[in-house]
């Protein structure tokens, strides 16, 4: 005999709130979907590939400034010699 799921306990429960057992059977359907679709588990890891590459392109200088600065101290350099 297989194990009840969420979905089915909460509903049986008299003291749990429509929004909350709704809320429970949606979770369950998308985890289901999620066993039984490896398209779902694709997006998931692309979706987390180009979040990484949004926060490394977010956290890497801007480059005019990173030129702005080299020339700037090429030519402290060149002053100095």
């Amino acid at each position: 005999m297989s194990k009840p799921t969420a979905c089915e306990v909460f509903s049986a429960s008299e003291r749990a709130s429509d929004f909350k057992k709704d809320f429970i059977c949606v979770n369950d359907d998308l985890h289901q979907a999620m066993l039984d679709s490896p398209l779902a588990i694709v997006i998931y890891a692309m979706a987390v590939l180009f979040i990484m590459f949004l926060v490394r392109r977010a956290s890497a200088p801007v480059r005019a400034e990173r030129d702005a600065a080299y020339a700037a101290k090429a030519r402290q350099n060149e002053d100095q010699n």
